[in-house]
């Protein structure tokens, strides 16, 4: 485990040698073929009667395979089929197709894919090599001030560029993102020089810019600023290494023409990936260790337990795994890796909070920690990509690679437009979401009246504790009782003798407070003293809807359960979804389930939820449980029995002849006589009966 952590050498010379000789030695000693024109007379049919490829197309990719089928392998692949419902299906056959492919390098379909993805990958891989073996220039001291590329030389010296003109680079940008997604400053560096990029907005000082983003405002890698891309004669293969360098090519200049550049980019955080990457719990997990977070570490006990109970191995029995991999960011993923000081990532939050004037003011440290960033990705590159092509040594794998990092989405205006509207109609859905959620809430709250919650099938175990209110004890004071003033006693009386319209008050009562209002301030004012000093919140409600309330003193507070949300545990209970009839359960030992009611066959002795030491057999509503079920089922039959029901109605109204009346009638008289007679001659009316029945809905016994 220790192997993956250790510093790991260059691409060995022999591994370098061996993979150039395999592709020059295929490309000369395979050159193209002719291949025979197909002859697509005859369908190919397997032994399950699937049609094939054609027999032209075969000839062609397989140049004479012949396939072989044994008994064994045909048994099986019909018993696969027939567990699917799909053997005796019947097939389409699809007419023969007469197709010449373009011309195939190798003897077979294997090596033309590997030669070509040969071909194709073997400049970037040359200069994935040169990286590799070089040693980085020294970091310059000063940064200059100035728009545009600027290169610098190994003597201090600075040069203005209009692109890096270099085979490979390692590149990494900064977006003050205050100020919109234009790029503010750029750091690479190639195994000869230095390189930095300032935008204009960055260097002259406008009152406005626009807020349309154009060309001239994105980072050219291979042509001058004022030059006409599209006009540029020749293309030369680049590579371009970054971490997470699909955000960095979102703002190179040439990547947004639709033919043309040739650069392709390797990305140190997805090698990472394929290589130490971690799961959506992993990263739970290794969070929950590298942090010590209570929460994480909860979910660790619960991972361990259900592995050791569920799984087929042996369980989660140390932490030797999080030492061997990381989460994706650059700093931990350099630790790993690489180690030695840790990253110092606090210049970051300027270009994430603060302003273009806070960049222009501490430029030289910022543009510093750019280029930190730009060493860090090429040491983190030096150990991954080694790794990576030792892990997937097959060329069309790095070929793969090289063209998905590369993908186009030509769009126009409409595109904007799509956002905007998809952007609107999703937060109108997700306030309706919100709002039903909330009412679910406020309703399931009305419960707690009476213990009815108590009966509850999905509420009975949640966290219905009510907090008292809780008030000062202050001496009274008998000469200060509060009593009613005797102006707003007066206008209550008034209202009440006469329901005549009195009018618009005059100005200058309007100018004066109520005497109302000014009796309700001075009780407020009496009532003060009486509250403690830090607000309770939510006091006379449940805890799990106290939970789902912001507090008062939150900036973002507003009534009601609003942080409630559809990741809740809570709401799958509110909104009251059921499994196969039965209510939802959720335990913290088991997860998901639900509750069948009188089942024991799955259970252990004396079991006891862990949730709040809550006992299943005590505190589950049973009975109420069972009636969800019985309405699931009554509902299921009706459903089932919808139209059989409809067609014996038919028979019965429709019918030319009165058989099916007569049936039912001797039904009936056989009841009465079952129930007079003894019990030797019911048995046989029991059974006359029973083929009454039988013939009246078409059943044989």
């Amino acid at each position: 485990m220790r192997q993956l952590l250790m510093r790991r050498p260059y691409l060995s010379c022999s591994w370098r040698i061996k993979y150039l000789r395999c592709y020059k030695s295929t490309m000369t000693s395979n050159l193209p073929k002719e291949d025979p024109p197909a002859d697509t007379s005859q369908k190919r049919m397997n032994p399950l009667n699937i049609q094939m490829l054609s027999k032209g197309l075969h000839e062609q990719i397989f140049k004479g395979a012949q396939a072989e089928h044994t008994e064994e392998d045909v048994q099986k692949s019909i018993h696969h089929l027939r567990n699917h419902d799909l053997w005796g299906q019947d097939t389409s056959t699809l007419q023969d197709v007469n197709l010449k492919l373009p011309k195939m390098y190798g003897s077979n379909i294997e090596e033309h894919f590997q030669i070509l993805a040969q071909k194709q990958s073997l400049p970037y891989l040359q200069a994935a090599n040169d990286l590799l073996q070089c040693t980085l220039p020294d970091m310059p001291r000063d940064w200059a001030w100035h728009t545009g590329w600027t290169k610098y030389t190994k003597d201090g010296g600075k040069e203005h560029v209009d692109f890096p003109d270099e085979r490979a680079l390692v590149f990494d940008v900064e977006v003050c993102m205050s100020e919109g997604q234009c790029p503010t400053l750029a750091v690479a560096v190639s195994p000869q020089h230095w390189y930095s990029w300032c935008s204009r907005r960055l260097i002259e000082e406008r009152y406005t810019w626009s807020n349309q983003m154009s060309l001239s405002d994105l980072i050219p890698l291979e042509t001058s600023v004022k030059s006409n891309a599209l006009n540029k004669p020749n293309w030369t293969e680049k590579l371009v290494v970054g971490h997470n360098v699909s955000f960095d090519r979102t703002h190179i200049k040439e990547q947004y023409l639709i033919k043309g550049s040739k650069m392709r980019f390797m990305d140190t955080m997805s090698m990472h990936m394929a290589v130490s990457g971690l799961t959506g719990f992993q990263r739970s997990l290794w969070m929950a260790s590298k942090y010590g977070r209570k929460r994480g570490l909860q979910e660790v006990k619960q991972h361990i337990m259900k592995t050791r109970s569920k799984g087929e191995g042996p369980g989660i029995t140390s932490w030797e795994w999080v030492n061997v991999s990381s989460i994706n960011n650059l700093a931990d993923v350099h630790a790993l890796y690489v180690g030695g000081p840790p990253l110092e990532k606090e210049a970051r939050d300027l270009f994430v909070k603060g302003s273009m004037a806070d960049i222009r003011a501490h430029f030289q440290d910022l543009i510093l920690y750019c280029a930190l960033d730009v060493k860090a990705t090429y040491e983190v590159f030096q150990e991954t990509f080694p790794l990576f092509i030792e892990r997937c040594p097959h060329p069309v794998t790095l070929a793969g690679m090289l063209e998905m990092g590369v993908p186009y989405l030509p769009v126009n205006q409409n595109w904007e437009k799509y956002l905007d509207e998809a952007q609107i109609t999703y937060e109108e859905l997700q306030k309706e979401m919100k709002k039903s959620l909330m009412n679910l809430a406020n309703d399931a709250c009305q419960l707690l009246c009476d213990d009815r919650y108590k009966t509850d099938p999905w509420l009975w175990d949640l966290e219905w504790d009510v907090q008292e209110f809780k008030q000062k004890k202050v001496k009274s004071n008998k000469n200060k009782d509060l009593k009613p003033a005797p102006e707003y006693n007066a206008r209550i009386q008034d209202f009440t003798d006469s329901h005549e319209d009195p009018g618009p008050p005059p100005e200058e009562e309007e100018s004066q407070p109520l005497p109302g209002k000014l009796y309700l301030d001075e009780i407020i004012e009496k009532t003060l003293p009486y509250l403690p000093k830090r607000s309770q919140h939510m006091p006379g409600h449940p805890g799990w809807y106290r939970k789902l309330c912001p507090r008062l003193d939150d900036p973002d507070w507003v009534p009601g359960p609003n942080l409630i949300s559809l990741q809740m545990r809570l709401t799958p209970k509110l909104m009251r979804l059921t499994w196969d009839g039965f209510p939802l359960h959720f335990s913290e030992k088991h997860g998901w389930g639900y509750l069948v009611p009188g089942r024991k066959d799955n259970l252990m002795a004396n079991v006891v939820e862990d949730d709040g030491d809550i006992d299943v057999h005590n505190d589950c509503p049973y009975r109420a449980i069972e009636n969800v079920y019985m309405e699931y089922c009554k509902n299921k039959a009706n459903s089932n029995s919808k139209e059989r029901d409809s067609n014996v109605q038919d028979d019965f109204m429709l019918t030319e002849d009165n058989s099916i009346w007569q049936k039912v009638e001797e039904l009936s008289r056989l009841e009465n006589e079952i129930g007079l007679e003894g019990s030797s001659k019911a048995t046989s009316r029991k059974k006359t009966k029973n083929q009454l029945v039988c013939s009246l809905y078409g059943v044989t016994m």
